[in-house]
């Protein structure tokens, strides 16, 4: 069924599709949560919250881009969150998160296996996977200090695929502030990252 057939069956008071447009999404908005926020655990209350936002609201829903609706409540629910603890109180969480988290939300053991059946994960040198932590690290960090808004547009543009004239749609900008605000936020992140001489 597609989505427009799930809109609609909802529309007509079948709320068990509601379900499977969470379990589509739901590793979409976490992952977006994650980065926006830098925290884990508040990800999971903020995805929670952005479905059950879509949910009360949802008799009102006529948009076309279902994923960049729900992307949209979830930055909303975002912003609402960091704006009452303050960005002092942020904390940083590794990619390696996501690597431990998509094992968690039912994705396939497969992807994180080799041809010869054996897991690429466990292959990892202590010192490559200490390294490799060390880089999300400083990566995340460099990013959590980038403006709400260019880091808004990068994590829609890189991690979602999305177009700028979706972003912009999105954002409520035009397309050429949402390019700008992907570049001047990769040229920050790069100025960032050049400071802790994250390219040595």
């Amino acid at each position: 069924m597609e989505e427009r057939q799930w809109i609609r069956a909802v529309h007509k008071g079948e709320k068990r599709y509601l379900a499977d447009i969470a379990e589509k999404y739901y590793d979409d908005i976490f992952r977006f949560c994650v980065f926006f926020t830098g925290d884990r655990e508040d990800a999971y209350d903020l995805t929670q919250e952005t479905f059950l936002r879509f949910i009360r609201y949802v008799e009102g829903y006529h948009e076309r881009n279902l994923k960049g609706y729900l992307l949209t409540i979830a930055a909303n629910v975002c912003r609402s969150a960091m704006g009452k603890r303050g960005r002092e109180n942020r904390r940083l969480v590794s990619l390696d998160t996501f690597q431990e988290e998509e094992g968690e939300l039912g994705r396939s053991g497969e992807d994180n296996m080799d041809s010869d059946g054996s897991n690429r994960g466990s292959r990892h040198l202590p010192e490559q996977h200490v390294l490799e932590r060390d880089v999300h690290e400083r990566l995340m960090g460099a990013l959590a200090k980038l403006p709400e808004m260019q880091r808004e547009a990068i994590l829609l543009y890189y991690l979602q695929d999305m177009k700028y004239r979706e972003i912009g749609h999105m954002t409520g900008v035009s397309v050429s502030t949402a390019k700008s605000r992907v570049r001047q936020g990769m040229e920050k992140l790069q100025e960032n990252l050049k400071r802790e001489d994250f390219f040595d």
